[in-house]
């Protein structure tokens, strides 16, 4: 009743905190979104999609955050402890 969690974990979560961008010869590169591009993006993709996750750095109920950028340092540490 109160408190409920209405958002579906089946659905995949929608990222809002990059954004694709084009680089010096016609590459293209991921940079980060600033807070204020996040929230209007999100209460438009609210309007569509009310029941999804987002990952952002904003922090609110129905966000995931991001993956640490340092992260990879555990997962080198994992598969070491693995192999050894």
């Amino acid at each position: 009743m109160f408190g409920k969690n209405k958002y579906r974990k089946d659905l995949p979560a929608i990222d809002i905190s990059k954004m694709q961008v084009k680089g010096m010869f016609g590459r293209v590169k991921t940079a980060s979104r600033s807070k204020k591009e996040q929230r209007k993006l999100k209460n438009e993709l609210m309007k569509t999609y009310p029941d999804r996750y987002y990952i952002d750095d904003l922090g609110d109920r129905n966000s995931i955050a991001p993956r640490d950028p340092l992260s990879w340092i555990d997962d080198i540490e994992m598969i070491d402890a693995l192999l050894n």
